[in-house]
């Protein structure tokens, strides 16, 4: 049994994801101040409109890191490493896929190609690229998974400042998806806060010991 309250699990939690929450809260607060100026139809034509041959060819392969082999893969490896922290992995992975689903379905907005079915000659596509069609934008998946591996592997991190690196990552795992036009800036957004926060909240039940962080 826990004898820590909740709250001060979490705080534990907290602390060791300093160096990664605080460049996150900042690039949230970036979004929040480019969405209050510009219009989702606004942001998502600038975006569209910065490819280059060099992105057309890296984003895709990028975007796999936020994929459902990733994380299978990633959560094997760390399993290998070290179990605890691999079946951490694993389950965080579940918890927030399972979230991220259900809310697919409950909000069902549609993605770009959909939303934007009568300007759709107004849009650069990645060649190569299979573009989604349906309901299920919000949020990112990829951008799920790739802020909660992230947010995992920064706090089990002996060197916080890898944190830098895994943020970094996740970011252009976000940005792939926007990139290839399968999601808003509001779907990438919402994907990163519910991998972050709903991963600490996990970490603060299975990471956290009655005698304070544990460690693989």
């Amino acid at each position: 049994m826990y004898k820590e309250p909740f709250q001060q699990r979490f705080i534990q939690v907290y602390q060791q994801l300093k160096l990664f929450i605080y460049p996150l809260g900042l690039a949230l607060l970036g979004v929040l101040i480019v969405r209050c100026i510009y219009s989702r139809t606004d942001v998502y034509f600038f975006i569209n409109h910065l490819h280059t041959p060099t992105g057309d060819f890296v984003f895709p392969y990028i975007t796999e890191l936020g994929s459902t082999a990733a994380t299978v893969v990633f959560s094997l490896l760390l399993f290998f490493i070290n179990k605890r922290m691999g079946i951490v992995m694993a389950l965080a992975y579940i918890i927030t896929a399972i979230i991220s689903f259900t809310l697919k379905f409950l909000v069902g907005f549609p993605r770009p190609h959909r939303y934007f079915a009568a300007r759709l000659q107004d849009i650069y596509f990645v060649p190569g690229v299979e573009i989604l069609d349906n309901f299920r934008s919000f949020p990112s998946g990829h951008s799920v998974c790739a802020f909660t591996a992230a947010t995992v592997l920064s706090y089990y991190a002996k060197n916080k400042y890898w944190s830098f690196l895994y943020l970094s990552l996740a970011l252009l795992v976000a940005w792939s998806r926007m990139y290839m036009s399968q999601h808003f800036l509001e779907d990438v957004t919402a994907g990163a806060i519910l991998g972050v926060f709903v991963s600490m909240i996990w970490l603060s039940f299975a990471a956290v010991s009655t005698n304070g962080i544990s460690r693989p």
